[in-house]
């Protein structure tokens, strides 16, 4: 029997209407137009935050830095004067190693082609001139009390560990002695004539009549003096505080930073970034609101007029990261850095302060 085989009957109308090449073609254009519209909003907000990152990284830095050297100017000099010292005189000191023991007597670099005695003072500054940056390095002391330990009952050489006492200070019943002196204090030598020397104490005294005191570092006392005489009054003067501020770049990577030396350590890194720190210095009665009464070039600290009564901060950060478009910014010129680099594609800002001196 033979199958008969039937198509199936297609109705009119029944099949569903394909798309055009030109629907096609629209429906592709517009997909990209919308993917292309996405990358370039997704392109610029990664942009506008990664810029707005980075100018808060600037301004943190900056203030961190400002913030940091304005403290210390306050506070310049305080405990010099009990000590009968001017802006412009120095205490003795030495530096220290990483490990606390002493490697050489403090002195300040050179500034405007002069290398300065031995000795640390209330300030101090480094001019950087037209085409360069400055440093500035301050200084101050934390006496509790004014008056002194006692007087020296003999003379004190290199090699001694101990200072002797005469005329010592009387002492209240039932007081700690170490809320007198106790180790690690610093303690102030000062002779009728020449500059005061600060030692350290070794360990906690039995009373003040002998004080054990760190040893000095090798080569004898700076500036020719032999000995500490016999009846150099005594202060404690608790602790040291002495920061000097510059600018360091690492040649590497061409990276700039804002550093901090101290007494025990060199180039401490403070704030990434500072590209430039400049200092002007206002002295004796000369108003400090109008900057053409500061001193843009000040260095050392022979050629003091008067005393330093405020200081002018002015900082410059330059960003870690070139700008994404490609533009070009030029370096921010101040005060007597007057002459300076070609533009270049780093975005620079700048923050600056007026500092008055507490005690001064």
């Amino acid at each position: 029997m033979n199958a008969i085989m039937s198509l199936p009957i297609i109705k009119k109308g029944s099949l569903k209407r394909g798309m055009t090449l030109i629907e096609l073609l629209t429906v592709l254009f517009l997909g990209s137009l919308i993917i292309s519209m996405t990358f370039v909003v997704y392109t610029n907000s990664s942009r506008s935050l990664l810029r707005q990152d980075v100018v808060m990284s600037q301004l943190l830095n900056l203030r961190a830095g400002l913030a940091s050297i304005s403290r210390d100017i306050r506070g310049v000099g305080n405990g010099f004067s009990l000590l009968g010292l001017g802006q412009n005189q120095m205490v003795q000191i030495y530096t220290k190693d990483e490990n606390g023991e002493p490697n050489g007597w403090f002195r300040y670099p050179a500034a405007g082609g002069v290398l300065p005695p031995f000795g640390l003072a209330p300030i101090y500054a480094v001019d950087g001139g037209e085409d360069g940056t400055d440093s500035i390095y301050v200084a101050s002391l934390s006496p509790d009390f004014i008056a002194p330990l006692g007087q020296l009952a003999a003379s004190v050489t290199h090699a001694d560990r101990r200072l002797s006492l005469t005329n010592i200070l009387e002492v209240p019943g039932g007081v700690d002695l170490r809320e007198i002196v106790k180790k690690d204090d610093y303690l102030a030598v000062v002779p009728s004539s020449g500059d005061p020397f600060l030692v350290e104490v070794a360990s906690d005294p039995a009373s003040l009549t002998v004080i054990p005191i760190k040893s000095f570092p090798s080569g004898g006392f700076p500036n020719g003096v032999s000995e500490l005489p016999s009846g150099s009054v005594v202060y404690n003067v608790k602790s040291v505080v002495f920061h000097g501020y510059s600018i360091n770049r690492q040649a590497s990577t061409n990276e700039t930073f804002l550093t901090m030396n101290t007494l025990e350590s060199q180039d401490d890194i403070l704030s990434e970034g500072i590209e430039d720190l400049q200092v002007a210095y206002c002295f004796g009665g000369d108003n400090p609101a109008s900057l053409t009464n500061y001193d843009w070039a000040f260095s050392g600290l022979n050629n003091q007029p008067e005393p330093i009564k405020s200081i002018h901060l002015f900082m410059v950060s330059r960003s870690t990261l070139a700008d994404p478009n490609g533009a070009e910014y030029a370096h921010i010129a101040h005060l007597n850095h007057s002459k300076v680099d070609p533009p270049d594609g780093y975005p620079r800002r700048f923050l600056e302060t007026t500092v008055q001196l507490r005690n001064y």
